[in-house]
């Protein structure tokens, strides 16, 4: 099936991507075959892009657990999808320990050596897309890109992007690696949904620029998402008035804010796919997008610095 796309660098994917994070939840451990057919639904709807990361996984000794799957997913999928369409993105910089301790490493050693754990974890020579996850500060956000840069150029990675940033450290990935036209920064992959909009100017740079902005949790995350119409009333109020569930009226009210905008709602069953399809279908009046503009968020700033909300995302 065919699917609206949008630009991520010089590749086109379909509007809507998937995260993958929430296939490997503890709870989802024992539901490995429903999370491969989550995936192969996705792809055989036309879905071309797949989010994942080196630390989403069940525990602290088992990263790499959603990247895995990921690659099993494709590797044994038999459907109509053109693997070479198929853009997967996964993430490094962020660390887990024993007795799930997080942290951050982005040193040139360490990011290096995830990488590669990465490339290891989904059977590839080189990684579509590979997202720095989070500022490690220790280090510089000029040595961090730098050292992003350096797995470009090295031919591990064939694009570049970032995760969690503030507009001053996209202008210094810009500054360091360039934007999409010189083969630099891509993407960015900032909390954005009805419960958060903190970066705006992150998004309008973006937007500005041409640079893929893929919004994680676009539903108000694992706490929102199944009751997002109850918490705010306008997306189920507007759904009714189209036709769309209150998930499915989130996801084209964000495809309408900006057109670099590619939300990655997360799945764990085939049934949530066919909806995230189907909003691709669902258009909006000028008022219907200006009442939903209207709402209020929860959280009016990112998370401080010392540890996310969630440390998965």
């Amino acid at each position: 099936m065919s699917l609206p796309t949008r630009q991520i660098g010089d590749l086109s994917v379909s509007a809507v991507g998937l995260g993958c994070m929430p296939m490997s939840f503890e709870d989802m451990v024992d539901h490995r075959e429903r999370a491969l057919q989550t995936i192969h639904r996705a792809l055989d709807l036309g879905i071309t892009f797949l989010d994942t990361a080196n630390i989403y996984a069940p525990t602290w000794d088992t990263v790499g657990h959603n990247e895995a799957l990921v690659a099993e997913a494709l590797r044994c999928y038999t459907g109509p999808a053109d693997r070479d369409r198929i853009l997967v993105a996964t993430k490094g910089g962020l660390t887990r320990g024993p007795g799930e301790s997080w942290g951050r490493d982005s040193s040139r050693s360490g990011l290096r050596q995830a990488c590669e754990e990465s490339l290891t974890a989904l059977g590839v020579d080189v990684i579509d897309l590979y997202q720095h996850h989070r500022h490690d500060p220790v280090f510089s956000y000029y040595d961090q890109m730098r050292t992003l840069g350096e797995l470009q150029e090295a031919g591990l990675v064939r694009r570049v992007g970032l995760s969690n940033c503030t507009l001053a450290e996209l202008e210094i990935a810009l500054d360091v690696l360039g934007g999409p036209h010189d083969g630099g920064v891509v993407s960015v992959q900032n909390e954005w949904s009805p419960r958060y909009r903190g970066e705006a100017d992150v998004l309008q740079r973006c937007t500005e620029l041409g640079i893929a902005f893929l919004p994680w949790s676009p539903l108000g995350g694992s706490t929102q998402a199944r009751d997002v119409g109850s918490h705010y009333a306008a997306f189920a109020e507007v759904g009714d008035e189209i036709g769309a569930s209150p998930q499915e009226t989130v996801i084209v009210w964000l495809l309408a804010t900006s057109p670099v905008l590619i939300p990655i709602p997360g799945a764990t069953r085939p049934q949530t796919v066919d909806s995230i399809v189907r909003s691709l279908h669902v258009r909006l009046s000028e008022e219907q997008i200006a009442r939903l503009d209207a709402t209020q968020p929860e959280m009016a700033s990112m998370y401080p610095d010392d540890l996310p909300r969630s440390p998965l995302t």
